[in-house]
């Protein structure tokens, strides 16, 4: 067990708890499926396929870094800065629409339940799997097309966009990021947020958590923070978000809670302990160099790393 003298670092989809002293923190958001369904939609007129394996490949990659990275790996007729600037207005447009808030996988999931439940269809794992990750236009094709639904791929898309704008504007905090994030912060464990995304976009995924996301000490936005010269897997967003801590931790003092791979190649480079929560699809291998794999924030418990144990819930039996 390791012993941290408290604090706590995160970046928007990833935490730090330091010694802890400190704790970053990156996942409060889960956003991945729209950042998927931007790109797809920018690369399918050009008859390209954003794949998983590209994916994997730029998760937690600074805003430009991936940038220049899909447009190499996909060929796309674009420079780097076109496509950052196209996927931005996307982005932005898709998030204002929705109002979209964090944990959005299970709302599209639930979304999909019910729609094939009114066409008497179930809705099998393998085409769950062959869904994740895919545009709005993608998964609505697979599921009419592998489950043979009595609708044309148009028809169920409207369907599908309808609830989407309903559910998203209710889109709950992952499961136990609310309750981590105020119980350090009531434990006056410092915490930062060390985000990947420029300080525009995250002002738009958090205008719904205002509150929330005011506990945090301070915020490093990698793509638009000077100090922060190479993006993941390089250790330079932790180190700069360490650093920023009225009195700055040791890297073996923080700890990170992250969801992807590179965040964790990062959080182990600077010297720092990383909490992983994994989207599914990282396999084993992704997952080793973390200190910790989790399944979900619920199944975080602070004191195996030095912090102060949750609150034991009480109840009451009635007989």
């Amino acid at each position: 067990m390791a012993s941290f003298d408290q604090r706590v670092l995160g970046r928007a989809g990833g935490v730090v708890p330091v010694s802890i002293r400190n704790v970053f923190s990156t996942w409060a958001e889960d956003t991945e499926r729209l950042y998927t369904e931007v790109t797809q939609s920018i690369a399918e007129p050009y008859g390209k396929t954003y794949t998983w394996e590209i994916k994997q490949a730029i998760m937690g990659l600074q805003r430009d870094e991936a940038a220049e990275a899909i447009v190499a790996a996909l060929e796309l007729p674009l420079t780097p800065a076109e496509y950052v600037q196209i996927s931005t207005e996307h982005i932005n447009r898709v998030m204002e629409e929705c109002q979209l808030m964090p944990d959005t996988e299970k709302i599209y999931e639930n979304i999909f339940r019910t729609l094939l439940k009114s066409y008497n269809s179930p809705y099998p794992a393998a085409t769950r799997l062959k869904v994740m990750g895919t545009t709005e236009q993608r998964s609505c094709s697979i599921l009419v097309n592998d489950l043979k639904l009595p609708c044309t791929v148009e028809e169920f898309l409207v369907q599908f966009r309808r609830d989407q704008l309903l559910q998203l504007g209710h889109a709950p905090l992952m499961k136990g990021a609310e309750r981590l994030v105020r119980h350090l912060h009531q434990h006056n464990i410092p915490i930062a947020l060390a985000t990947s995304s420029g300080s525009d976009s995250v002002e738009v995924k958090t205008k719904n958590h205002r509150e929330l996301f005011e506990l945090f000490g301070h915020k490093v936005m990698g793509s638009s923070d000077p100090d922060v010269k190479e993006g993941k897997p390089a250790p330079d967003i932790f180190l700069v978000a360490a650093s920023r801590f009225p009195d700055p931790p040791e890297p073996t003092q923080c700890l990170v809670f992250e969801d992807a791979p590179n965040g964790v190649t990062a959080a182990i480079a600077a010297g720092m302990q990383a909490v992983m929560v994994p989207d599914p699809n990282i396999g084993e291998d992704q997952r080793k160099h973390a200190t910790l794999v989790l399944r979900s924030l619920e199944d975080f418990r602070p004191e195996q790393f030095g912090l102060p144990a949750f609150a034991l819930r009480c109840c009451t039996i009635v007989n």
